[in-house]
């Protein structure tokens, strides 16, 4: 118990941190299927009816088109109740930490939105907005999931005493450093937007050549090519946001290593992004390039949220845990600890 609050602080359980783990792979997973639905022209694969399937509990598996989008409903449906008994289980328990309050009814929020938007798409015959609202959305609700999955972890480290990669915020962030790292983590979530909607719209092999959009330098923001090279511009900018994140960061990266860590992830995982992104233009949006370039945007995505929630005040119930030395000294954190 820490003596400066009262609080009685215990090890997740190894089996709430290992469903968390299951529910975030679930998630992505899911939103990997989803972009592959729509990629592949197969949101339409059961017709308009839902929650049925061309009438049917189980439709006849006749073409990949109903395989895809059958798969991914039955995918939603199960990861989105494993994600739910999760963030269920891991609410009750330790519901007096703000992060955990935040993630788990934020994760639920947008599990239950994404549902309504997928189930909106079928009945209005895929509109682009809804689309990649749908699957905006459902990033939303892994990013929750596995975030709250992270803390868990953290909050294990730090009462047993054990070395972690994962930082706790106890060291304070100062509010310029906070304002550019959710200023860029809301840029990237725009960039994401846009490149569905863009996806979506059939303008993904508007610019056919790369980096130049079909030989030009500036192609101009009119019709499917702006759309696509608006698309680019993003791209652009958030390569340079990345390195001037590794810049800021740098100043912490003493006190918080992970901080520093993640900076350059975010830097690479952003040049492989635009690799990929590289890759799909010059191979005109086949199917392999593609799923690459989402996969790693999702990577890219929890990478940046992490650090968006690394900066964000911690509670006081964090606060709590033990500093990282006189943890090491303690007991193992399966008892309660004492706050020196």
């Amino acid at each position: 118990m820490s003596a400066k609050t009262g609080i009685v602080m215990e090890t997740p359980p190894l089996w709430l941190k290992v469903v968390g783990v299951i529910a975030s792979m679930g998630m992505l997973v899911v939103n990997l299927v989803g972009f592959l639905d729509a990629q592949t022209g197969s949101a339409l694969g059961c017709g308009t009816d839902w929650p049925l399937c061309n009438g049917k509990i189980i439709p006849a598996l006749s073409n990949e088109h109903v395989d895809i989008e059958f798969a991914h409903r039955a995918l939603v449906g199960g990861f989105a109740l494993v994600a739910l008994v999760f963030l269920v289980c891991a609410l009750i328990p330790y519901r007096r930490y703000i992060e955990v309050k935040v993630l788990a009814w934020l994760a639920i929020a947008f599990i239950l939105i994404q549902a309504v938007l997928g189930a909106l798409a079928v009945l209005f015959v895929n509109p682009p907005p809804v689309l990649a609202l749908h699957l905006g959305f459902g990033l939303l609700a892994m990013v929750g999931t596995t975030l709250l999955t992270v803390f868990l972890f953290q909050m294990g480290a730090r009462v047993d005493g054990r070395p972690s990669g994962l930082g706790l915020r106890i060291q304070g962030i100062s509010a310029g450093t906070r304002v550019l790292v959710l200023g860029i983590w809301a840029y990237t979530y725009i960039a994401i937007y846009w490149g569905s909607y863009v996806a979506f719209r059939g303008a993904g092999v508007a610019c056919p050549t790369w980096p130049l959009c079909d030989g030009r330098v500036f192609p101009g923001l009119a019709g499917a090519v702006g759309l696509d090279f608006i698309h680019r511009l993003f791209a652009l900018g958030l390569a340079i946001l990345s390195v001037l994140l590794i810049i800021v960061l740098r100043a912490v990266s003493k006190s918080r290593p992970d901080m520093g860590r993640g900076a350059l992830w975010f830097l690479v995982v952003v040049l492989f992004q635009i690799g990929t992104g590289a890759k799909v233009a010059l191979s005109h949006v086949a199917t392999g390039p593609y799923i690459l370039h989402v996969s790693t945007l999702m990577v890219l995505f929890v990478v940046l949220s992490y650090l968006g929630l690394q900066v964000m005040p911690a509670s006081p119930a964090s606060h709590a845990f033990p500093a990282p030395q006189a943890a090491a000294s303690g007991t193992s954190g399966k008892g309660a600890l004492t706050d020196p």
